[in-house]
């Protein structure tokens, strides 16, 4: 049987759409399903109030691939996402089932999708050498060294964007020690070795999307935003520049405990900065080819297209 008859299931939606429901009504309802996590918070240990992890008991009865897969000390970078990710769509394959991915992270999707090419994974030992260098030389220092090794994209990077300038040189340095290592990193786009089945939840009445946010962010404030972010402050001494930290909820909550915000500004600055995020995620949506959408409450008529495009293509 060749690959490209194996069906690979994407479910893409603004946060708060309800993936999560959907995905586990798929899963209950076709069986064969196993579903991975496409989330750049999620996959952190410890991260669960401010990404609206699921419950415990709720991963327990339906396992999520890629949450909670590593925690706060290392960087969980887009290159090992995808690795990751592909690797784990051929075992599931193996075991006979049927992979769904599910989450709100688009650049995650589109790259899986089209393929990821010449993005070697984190090299922690290296990061930290750069973050010394940060520390006794300034940000600016490390920007011209890209400067000199790379113009073309230190050209495209602001000279304060930390997280950006290393990811940058460690891709010099890494291709340098092994240029063949940007040939290896690459991967090929889901595409072209799979059959995509693509559904988008897509909120045609923006205003019941904003209603379900704020709901939401009530419920992630009263649960404990702040203390969260406290606690892992404390647990892993956490830079600003963390990937995670960057994240929305967690930025809002930094910069209460930095000082920068009241804590009574902290419901309207990240709910703004989650709505934000829906709008940012409804265009990605908006402008995706062979995407089939659905609106908020139509996870009956997804579910029936669905079962007819498995049907189709019951290889496994």
């Amino acid at each position: 049987m060749q690959t490209s008859t194996l069906p690979v299931i994407f479910l893409l939606g603004p946060t708060a759409s309800g993936k999560t429901d959907w995905a586990i009504s798929w899963q209950k309802k076709f069986g064969r399903i196993e579903i991975v996590s496409v989330d750049s918070v999620m996959v952190y240990k410890g991260c669960d109030i401010g990404s609206a992890k699921p419950s415990p008991e709720t991963l327990k009865a339906h396992p999520h691939h890629l949450v909670n897969e590593t925690s706060l000390d290392q960087i969980f970078s887009v290159a090992d996402f995808c690795q990751i990710a592909t690797t784990l769509i051929e075992e599931i394959h193996q075991r006979k089932n049927i992979p769904l991915l599910v989450g709100g992270s688009m650049m995650y999707f589109n790259l899986l999708k089209h393929g990821l090419s010449s993005l070697p994974s984190a090299d922690p030992i290296f990061r930290a050498k750069l973050e010394e260098r940060i520390d006794k030389e300034g940000i600016v220092s490390l920007h011209n060294e890209l400067q000199t090794l790379n113009p073309e994209a230190a050209n495209a990077i602001k000279p304060q964007d930390t997280q950006r300038i290393i990811r940058a040189l460690e891709v010099e340095h890494l291709s340098r020690i092994n240029p063949k290592i940007l040939d290896e990193a690459s991967s090929a786009p889901l595409s072209c070795n799979y059959q995509l089945l693509e559904y988008g939840i897509f909120p045609l009445d923006r205003a019941k999307l904003h209603e379900r946010i704020e709901s939401r962010q009530h419920q992630l404030i009263n649960e404990g935003l702040l203390e969260e972010v406290e606690g892992l402050n404390k647990a892993y001494q956490l830079s600003p520049e963390h990937p995670a930290m960057k994240a929305v909820n967690y930025r809002q909550a930094q910069q209460v405990l930095n000082g920068e915000l009241q804590e009574s500004e902290l419901f309207e600055r990240s709910l703004y900065a989650t709505r934000q995020l829906a709008k940012r995620q409804c265009t990605w949506l908006r402008g995706w080819q062979g995407l089939k959408t659905y609106n908020l409450d139509e996870l009956n008529q997804a579910s029936e297209e669905l079962e007819k495009q498995l049907n189709l293509t019951s290889t496994l």
